[in-house]
């Protein structure tokens, strides 16, 4: 952390202020501190006066004398905009009292206050009698106890036995459950219970006093239990915090871990713990006995403040951090104080309507078409345009949400927010509740992981201590100079500006009016270097008007368009043989009507044979004639011509009236085709007028001559643009180059950041070794009796902090062991946050600067029936009941308030057909997805329809035998140890599933040891194991191959009813959303009607008719109906439809593919159908080996170099593809040469 220089300054003024008041004082001058010291506090700006014991050269004295001043002087300095407390106001105040409510933590519903049963799924007596199997587990050293043996019978007969291990085993199941996805281990046994009332409240408690934590192994017959000593005993705390809330008392809760367990005095220890937390237990007998059950009404009635040991012991699962939460609300609301960005997400949160698709504008760091700045950038992996734009983004705002569709990299996205801000020595925390997406972001961090503390679970010390005495052993003061990745950042800025340049230049307007590379479009190439072509140019360039070089495209466009009318032209050129044949046509009257012409005509006809009949006579007639000769003449001038010089007209009459009699005869032909001509611009009469002179000197028909003139125009145009933008081709010719360059230089940042990361991290983990308390926290970690993780970030929080730059951590972790301090993390990154609850993630946004909420509303929401709510299963929903059974999530709020980013490129699905349709029906095509490269040898959608399959107690026989025959089948035959994840739409079915597959496991050894094996399969640290869960758990998982058990079915009477649960709720289409979208190479359906059966036109909401599309679209792949699916696709409103060509590019792009299927290839155009398009693709075999990408596709549409011309091929690339850019200025020079690279390109790629 850098020092301030001012507060440095102020700091330095304060102890000499100390030292001058301390020598006034006692007569001498104190020493306050050492330089060393000073620095040390100036840079590590300590927060509270515990923090002082971590700096080397402070004691107790300046502890106790000096350091609440020098602690003002540094929080003056320390905190920025979003620390900075703000008053909340009534509105806030009460929204946190609403949400506060939705925790549900004291109240009847809470394990760990009230049980009047043994709960199925959540509890099991342990009670045994004379075995005290429950003793041995609990005080036998961590030996393991068989505690259910169905071949060995331990109860009174073997169908009790059996029923037993059927109970445990569902319990075991929900825990495990919970494990995997949230990397909670909340089984524990509770030993002893009390029962009673609390003071002060009428409220009956019946919970466990002490928590003990055990590891379960089962089989297919058998349970064991043993005590697990990587966690601790607790005590039951939630007791005391309830006691507190009821009596309105405002103390800190005691720490509840048990160091030593010993049997003779463990209830002793227990009953004084409590009694000194105000919490008195009579004790009324210790022997074990077994735990009652009650009905509501039977439970027994005790006295306020009554409570009344039960030696009961219960397997079960405890969530032993429920409360952690509630207690930060309560300590929230204490304050009235909250920052910045929990004040802008909890303004009017009553007024949003969390379905609306529409929420706070996007996110855009720089405009369209531009380009983000390198040193803006920091990563160690590679990012697409979308999460570039993330990174960018935190450097303009404190608040954002990432919007990331299913498979579009959210972490890796999430990695490179860690990267940039630890790089700058900030620290950063990522929350969810799911341990899947912590586990990949500690994966994707490669060999950096070994920086990252990972805590889901506060009670797994021994991973906790693996991970900080790793972390502690890296610490080093870095060698070498500084790195730096400056210069290489702005070679790629470089690399990008020559790349825009091209895009600038070619593919934007210029001062022709048009994008320079549709000029190679619309014309054709005049040869110079050959004779005829030259000549033939020269002479339309001598032809023409000069003034026809000063056009610009449009009114040029539109005059080649206009002569191309064969009968325009015609009238314009009949014109004109007029004008040149009767010159003095023009000096006609205009004015003239039909009947006027006539006689007009006849007149002139009349004059004619008195001018003939004048001229044979003798010369003496003539001369007295001539005056009456005249008057005809004039009478005839005046009838048809236009006032002017009447004596020239009536020369010209007398001389030529046979001409004038017989153009007389066109002259209304003339009037009407002079409107035509004179309503040509000056232009345009100059553009025909070459084309006259054209026509003429080549002997060619009208509409050759135009093109030819229009050809040489636009040729002349073109030569222009490449003499002014001669460094522009170049870089054209070298354009695979610039590109690979950039990729050069973008793969050297790349490790650069990785090596300046990992210095930086190595370098924090100083803040232990330097701390004056290094050995003391050596100790703690080497101890054999280690400390509860709470105790000891409580101890060591001023080092941890200051050395530990990247923390991953659940929200329940993140309330129970972070303090509760105002910008604590630098950022604060959440993930899956569509299904967290927005209480849940208050109180980890309060201890940040600046928050990432990333998750994707298309998918779930949480619900009210989730962990922390009711515990009731209620999976059959008539379809409009009242319920509205989803809550708002943390994303649903943040995505009205923050301003967002959309992440667009897809990578989970090896085909097409596995996310087309979700792009379609819930993205509106927006997601880039790549066209397959190889086609599927099998459809990677298949079907599998039931007959005769019945839907019985909320679950279908046939299909979970189906589903696990199908399994069966897929471990015996897959060639490439693929992955694979079963998915149902409702708990019933899930519970049928594993039932049935643990019954294929008792019979067949074999087939029991594959699934155990793949039930803990991990790969890097991420569970990659066989899954078998409802819709509502499956969110954030993929597999290579799911299985999907539609379920429901025509129920024992024959009737297929539409009650599809969730489904038929509102958004309830998110649930088959992301059940859809989990598969990265497969999905099996397994359904018991066809789609035809569905009646669903009059639905309420959405999800049964998209429920339908969907079967409607699988059939359809399965099928091999490509067509079909198709057309599906393209029924959804929104949904990207190809992009237009116009009709030049399609000629021009015909052309290609004839000549390529002239050299003998397979060519296809607009290949997918996923939302990217490849404009034509050479096909050998069963695969593609080269796509064609024109320019004129890829320039047309308004996207930054960056994303145009190296991340879209970066993405094709990295799904299979080779690609060749294909330019319309290199085809316009010499198509035969880009044939020629084309095939070469072809054959390179097919190896």
């Amino acid at each position: 952390m850098a020092i301030h220089p001012q507060m440095y300054k102020e700091l330095e003024a304060l102890r000499q202020r100390l030292k001058e008041e301390g020598r006034q004082a006692q007569g001498r001058t104190p020493v306050v501190c050492s330089d060393d010291a000073l620095a040390d506090i100036a840079q590590l700006q300590p927060q509270k006066l515990s923090d002082f014991d971590g700096i080397a050269g402070i004691g107790k004295t300046f502890v106790e004398n000096y350091g609440g001043q020098f602690l003002a002087v540094v929080r003056k300095y320390a905190q920025s905009d979003a620390e900075r407390a703000v008053r909340m106001g009534e509105s806030t105040v009460e929204t946190l009292k609403e949400l506060e409510k939705k925790l549900v933590s004291i109240n009847r519903r809470n394990r760990l206050l009230y049980m009047r049963r043994a709960s199925s799924k959540y509890a099991y007596d342990l009670f045994s009698g004379e075995n005290a199997l429950a003793q041995r587990v609990l005080f036998g050293a961590g030996k393991p106890v068989v505690v259910v043996d169905v071949l060995h019978p331990i109860s009174e007969s073997a169908e009790m036995e059996a029923g037993k291990h059927r109970k445990i085993v569902q319990l075991l199941r929900e825990a495990n459950k919970d494990l995997r996805e949230k990397g909670q281990n909340d089984l524990y046994i509770g030993y002893p219970f009390v029962i009673g009332r609390l003071p002060g409240e009428d409220f009956d408690v019946r919970a466990p006093l002490a928590l003990f934590p055990v590891t379960a192994e089962r089989s297919a017959t058998s349970v064991e239990l043993a005590l697990d000593e990587s966690r601790d005993i607790v005590m039951n705390t939630t007791l005391i915090l309830a006691h507190y809330k009821f009596s309105n008392l405002s103390r800190p809760l005691p720490a509840g871990t048990v160091d030593t367990v010993a049997e003779e005095d463990f209830l002793d220890g227990v009953l004084d713990f409590f009694a000194h937390n105000e919490l008195p237990i009579r004790d009324d007998g210790r022997e074990m006995r077994r735990f009652a059950e009650y009905r509501a009404e039977e439970f027994p009635r005790f006295a306020p403040g009554e409570l009344v040991l039960e030696p009961c012991a219960v397997l079960g699962k405890f969530p032993v951090c429920a409360s952690s939460i509630q207690k930060d609300f309560d300590e929230i609301l204490k304050r009235n104080e909250i920052n910045a960005l929990l004040s802008d997400l909890l303004q009017g949160e009553q007024d949003v309507d969390f379905y609306a698709e529409e929420g706070a504008p996007s996110f855009e760091p720089v405009g369209p078409g531009e380009d983000i700045s390198e040193r803006d950038l920091t990563y160690i992996r590679a990012l697409n345009g979308s999460q570039e734009t993330v990174l960018c983004a935190m450097d303009a705002t404190d608040e954002l949400v990432v919007q990331g569709p299913p498979g579009t990299g959210k972490s890796q996205t999430i990695i490179g927010l860690i990267a940039k801000f630890v790089s700058a020595g900030k620290t950063v925390l990522m929350v969810s509740e799911k341990k899947t997406a912590l586990d990949v972001v500690y994966s994707r961090l490669g060999d950096l992981h070994q920086y990252a503390l990972l805590i889901d679970d506060v009670g797994n010390k021994e991973a906790f201590y693996r991970q900080l005495s790793r972390m502690v052993s890296l610490g080093q003061r870095p060698e070498g100079e500084e790195i730096s990745a400056g210069g290489v950042a702005d070679d790629i800025d470089g690399f990008v500006q020559r790349l825009r340049a091209i895009a600038s230049a070619l593919y934007t307007p210029d001062d022709f009016g048009i994008e320079p590379y549709k000029l190679y479009l619309h014309s054709q190439r005049i040869h110079l270097a050959d004779d005829a072509q030259r000549a033939r140019a020269q002479r339309i360039r001598q032809e023409r008007d000069a003034c026809l070089s000063n056009l610009t495209y449009a009114p040029l466009s539109a005059m080649h368009e206009r002569f191309s009318d064969a009968a325009f032209f015609q009238q314009l050129e009949t014109f004109q043989g007029i004008v040149e044949a009767y010159p003095w046509m023009g000096r006609m009257r205009t004015d003239l009507d039909e009947y006027e012409a006539l006689s007009g005509q006849e007149k002139l006809e009349a004059l004619q044979k008195a001018i003939a009949e004048w001229k044979g006579k003798n010369p003496l007639v003539r001369f007295f004639a001539r005056r009456r000769l005249l008057e005809q003449v004039d009478a005839a001038y005046e009838a048809c011509f236009l006032a002017g010089d009447a004596r020239e007209t009536r020369d010209f009459l007398l001389e030529g009236i046979d001409e004038v009699a017989q153009g007389a005869r066109r002259y209304t032909e003339y009037q009407n085709l002079k409107l035509v001509y004179e309503q040509l611009s000056d232009m345009e009469r100059a553009y025909f007028a070459a084309l006259l002179r054209i026509k003429a000197a080549f002997g060619e028909p009208a509409g050759e001559a135009n093109d030819e003139l229009f050809n040489a125009l636009l040729n002349e145009r073109i030569a222009k643009f490449e003499a002014a933008n001669r460094a522009l081709l170049r870089d054209i010719e070298d354009f695979d180059g610039i590109v690979r360059a950039l990729g050069n230089a973008i793969s050297s940042k790349q490790a650069l950041s990785r090596a300046r990361l990992e210095r930086v991290l190595a370098e924090s983990m100083l803040g232990v070794t330097v701390s004056k308390r290094h050995g003391e926290i050596l100790r703690a970690l080497e101890s054999k009796r280690k400390w509860s993780v709470n105790k000891f970030i409580q101890k060591f929080d001023f080092e941890l902090f200051r050395s530990v730059k990247i923390w991953l951590l659940t929200p329940e972790v993140v309330s129970e062991i972070i303090p509760l301090q105002n910008g604590i993390f630098d950022l604060v990154v959440f993930d899956e946050a569509s299904q967290m609850y927005v209480e849940k993630g208050l109180p980890s946004i309060l201890r940040a600067k600046k928050v990432v909420v990333a998750g994707d509303h298309r998918q779930l929401r949480p619900s009210k029936l989730g962990a922390g709510r009711l515990e009731t299963d209620l999976e059959e929903m008539a379809e409009g009941a009242d319920a509205a059974l989803e809550e708002e999530s943390l994303l649903d709020l943040a995505r009205f308030r923050y301003r967002d980013v959309m992440l667009n490129f897809h990578y989970r699905s090896q085909y097409e057909e596995l996310i087309a349709f979700s792009n379609s029906a819930f993205y509106g095509g927006k997601l880039h997805v790549s066209p397959n490269v190889h086609s599927p040898v099998l459809p990677p959608i298949q079907v599998h329809k039931l007959e005769g399959a019945r839907w019985v107690d909320r679950s279908n026989q046939a299909e979970a035998e189906r589903i696990v025959a199908m399994l069966r089948e897929f471990f015996a035959t897959r060639q490439e140890e693929e992955t694979v994840g079963i998915i149902t739409f409702n708990v019933g079915q899930r519970e049928l599933i594993e039932d049935l597959i643990d019954a294929q496991c008792e019979e067949d050894e074999e087939f029991a040891t594959v699934v155990r094996e793949e039930m803990r399969r991990r790969k890097d640290g991420e569970d990659i194991g066989l899954f078998v869960k409802n819709i509502e758990s499956v969110q954030g998982d993929e597999r290579d191959v799911i299985f999907f058990s539609i379920g429901y079915a025509a129920n024992e009477k024959g009737t297929l009813a539409h009650n599809f649960g969730w489904l038929n709720q509102r958004g309830g289409e998110n649930r088959l959303n992301v059940a859809i979208s989990r598969a990265r190479k497969q999905i099996h359906i397994v359904t018991s009607f066809f789609p035809s059966e569905l009646h669903v036109e009059d639905a309420k909401n959405e999800g049964p008719r998209i429920l339908k599309k969907y079967l409607e679209y699988a059939f359809a792949i399965s099928a091999g109906d490509r067509e079909g699916a198709c057309a599906i696709l393209a029924s959804f409103e929104g949904a990207r439809v190809q992009r237009a060509r116009q009709e030049e590019e399609k000629e021009w792009k015909d052309r290609v593919r004839a000549a390529l299927v002239e050299k003998g290839y397979q060519v296809e155009a607009d290949i997918g159908i996923g939302g990217y398009t490849i404009d034509l693709a050479l096909r050998k075999g069963d695969a593609y080996v080269l796509g064609i990408e024109c320019d004129s596709s890829l320039y047309r549409e308004r996207q930054s170099a960056r994303e145009r011309d190296y991340h879209r091929q970066k993405y094709l690339e990295s799904r299979g593809w080779r690609i060749h850019r294909l330019w319309s200025m290199n085809w316009w020079k010499d198509p035969a040469r880009e044939i020629e690279c084309i095939l070469h390109a072809a054959e390179s790629a097919a190896g």
